[in-house]
């Protein structure tokens, strides 16, 4: 057999001496190149056959594939040269009877010999599958396309792929992903072993790796150069996506718990208190790419300004009423922690209100006056009423009128050790200081203090001691605020004594001993003491002898014993400061 590529079966039958064999001719499979027609199975050992593709019989007396002699058919000619298999699945070239290749009769009991052939005519299928984040047809950033195969015949030799019409591939398996954002067309199709083309699928696809834009906006009263915002300001966040869409919104307040919203949240801020916050959101699409995390400053001011009146020219207070001359004016000023005031009104006697420029005088007219005012600031927080009704009332009398503009009394006084000498006042670190206040207008509020002009002031709570402190002069001030943060101030400069004193005796003679001996001193001696403090002085002198009582030490002494003797000094300064100290003295 000459010029034929592959004998896929040989046919052996021992019938005078022939072989009758299987020629098999090769097919052209798209981009996988010229394919034979055939396979076997190597587990199963099945010959497969592309239906589609013509057999043609040889005969040959031996198994090797050469030349043989093509069979045709005389009764069949128009179908046996070439011929086709009729059946998808197996079919058979069969002989009468099976003959023993020894003795070349027929066996018994007889049977006919067949060759199996399983024709495969159908094309694979290939289902695509969208794998990773998606949404429909469009990709996220991990998102590609898997296929898969099924061939219920020979098998599937390979798939293939092809974006836009650009070179196919054979499709390794996993994930086939796109490299850019531009809509493409995925091809593909299958082969089985046998050169059976699947018809060519396709897929549009579109990637998106570009995350959402968020943005937040302020509804409302806003002041954008300070950022300053209103209790009545809403802050919207919108995200926006130009790809698959905006799927979720996370925001939090105050880096607080984060919360998950669909996109054109408005975020209320009422509840927050005044000050500074933070507002942090970002955007996630349908494929899972994420905004980085957007962050808005700002500052929340809903205090209203403070609006206080005065009077300015003659007045004259009895009891509970104040007269105003015809020259009398009441002055108002507005203050306002941060936004600033935008605009003063005044009302006297229910006209209509009217901007403050200037103090003002009253109507010329004898009798009682009302005087309705408030203040608004740039955010329009609006002065609170005493009546809820957004003004302050002023009805011309004290109780309604009261300005505190002095700062609270304050006094303090020294616990525990104390010294004073002239001018001058001498603590221990044990003495302890203790503040008082007190204010009939406003209120007390609180009492601070600072040591040595420290830059800041101390909360005072308790009485405090001067622990820590060296010796030599301090100073503290004290402060005292009211509940209008009108202050007082009052001083303290006095000497820590943190030292104890020092003592040391004299022996009344000289000792017995000689040179370069220690001292003995003859008992009927006498001792003095001596004791020096730097500052406050020494108040007490006590010593004790052998093991007695101490006794406060008024001058010389004696008592001394044959013998070590023991002596124990203690001094104490004025202020408390002690030291103890002990000798031994020799007598004989």
């Amino acid at each position: 057999m000459t010029a034929r590529r592959g004998v896929g079966m040989l046919i052996r039958e021992a019938i005078a001496g022939l072989v009758v064999a299987i020629a098999l001719l090769h097919v052209s499979i798209g981009a996988s190149g010229e394919e034979q027609p055939y396979w076997r199975d190597s587990v199963t050992g099945r010959l497969y056959w592309n239906k589609h593709r013509a057999l043609y019989l040889f005969l040959s007396p031996t198994a090797e594939a050469g030349d043989g002699v093509l069979m045709q058919s005389q009764r069949m000619a128009k179908y046996a040269c070439p011929f086709y298999l009729d059946t998808e699945g197996i079919n058979f070239v069969r002989t009468r009877w099976a003959v023993d290749t020894s003795t070349k009769k027929a066996i018994q009991p007889q049977q006919e010999i067949l060759w199996e052939v399983y024709a495969d005519g159908l094309p694979p299928t290939t289902r695509a599958t969208v794998e990773g984040k998606h949404r429909g047809m469009q990709l996220g950033i991990d998102g590609g396309v898997g296929l898969a195969a099924t061939d219920a015949g020979s098998g599937v030799e390979a798939v293939f792929y092809s974006f836009d019409g650009e070179t196919w591939h054979r499709y390794p398996g996993g994930i086939i992903r796109m490299e850019d954002e531009q809509p493409a067309r995925l091809r593909y199709y299958a082969v089985d072993h046998v050169g059976n083309r699947e018809a060519e699928r396709s897929l549009s696809l579109q990637a998106d790796f570009t995350p959402p834009a968020s943005e937040c906006v302020v509804l409302g009263t806003f002041l954008e150069r300070e950022a300053l915002v209103s209790s009545t300001s809403v802050l919207h966040i919108d995200s926006k996506d130009f790809g698959v869409g905006v799927e979720k919104l996370y925001y939090r307040l105050d880096s607080g718990a984060w919360c998950s919203s669909r996109p054109g949240i408005k975020v209320p801020i009422s509840n927050l208190r005044d000050g500074e916050h933070s507002l942090e959101f970002y955007g996630v699409d349908f494929v899972g790419n994420s905004e980085a995390v957007q962050q808005f400053m700002f500052y929340l001011d809903r205090t209203p300004p403070i609006t206080i009146s005065d009077v300015l020219g003659d007045k004259f207070i009895v009891e509970d009423k104040v007269y105003f001359s015809g020259r009398t004016k009441m002055k108002i000023t507005a203050v306002d922690n941060k936004a600033g005031v935008k605009a003063v009104r005044y009302a006297i006697d229910g006209e209509p209100f009217r901007s403050y420029e200037e103090p003002f005088y009253m109507p010329n007219k004898p009798g009682w006056h009302v005087v309705k005012y408030y203040s608004v600031d740039s955010l329009e927080n609006q002065t609170e009423g005493l009546r809820a009704d957004d003004y302050y009332e002023y009805r011309m009398k004290v109780d309604k009128i009261y300005v505190d503009l002095t700062g609270p009394r304050i006094s303090y006084s020294i616990v525990g050790d104390k010294y004073a000498r002239n001018d001058t006042v001498y603590l221990s670190p044990r003495s302890k200081v203790m503040l008082s206040g007190e204010d009939k207008e406003s209120g007390l509020q609180k009492l601070t203090y600072t040591l040595d002009r420290e830059s800041w002031e101390k909360q005072y709570d308790e009485p405090f001691n001067l622990e820590g402190l060296r010796s030599g002069e301090h100073y503290i001030e004290f402060f005292a605020y009211d509940r209008v943060n009108n202050r007082n101030v009052k001083t303290l400069t006095f000497f820590l004594d943190s030292d104890a004193p020092s003592a040391d005796f004299k022996i009344s003679v000289e000792s017995l001993s000689g040179a370069g001996e220690s001292p003995v001193y003859p008992c009927d001696a006498k001792i003095y003491l001596t004791s020096q403090d730097d500052l406050t002085g020494v108040e007490r002198l006590e010593y004790s002898l052998n093991g007695k009582s101490l006794q406060l030490y008024r001058g010389a002494f004696g008592g001394l014993e044959v013998g070590t003797n023991r002596l124990k000094v203690k001094a104490t300064d004025r202020v408390g400061n002690v030291s103890e100290m002990v000798w031994n003295i020799e007598c004989r």
